[in-house]
């Protein structure tokens, strides 16, 4: 199985399209092999995306069977190293 990380967003697609493209371009400078999507949050059906893990932006209102990494990082532009390596650590499981 792939992995498979998803974030997501309310409303700003601006944020979500940094955070996947941080997040894709951190993977690959590590070797690790993960696809990244982005989705609104209010709209996703996450059993269905089945990720191995969300990266969330916003407050944590979801209830969801999988971990879910706060992503605020990708808002304040502080952290976002700290945030893909406890990403990668639920990747490489």
């Amino acid at each position: 199985m792939k992995n498979k990380v998803v974030v997501a967003t309310g409303t700003s697609h601006h944020k979500t399209e940094f955070a996947v493209d941080f997040i894709k371009d951190y993977c690959k400078k590590r070797k690790i092999d993960a696809e990244v999507k982005g989705v609104n949050v209010y709209e996703a059906d996450f059993n269905a995306l089945d990720p191995t893990v969300i990266v969330l932006i916003g407050p944590n209102n979801i209830k969801v069977n999988r971990p879910v990494v706060l992503g605020t990082a990708f808002v304040t532009k502080i952290g976002m190293e700290e945030v893909c390596e406890k990403i990668i650590g639920y990747l490489t499981k």
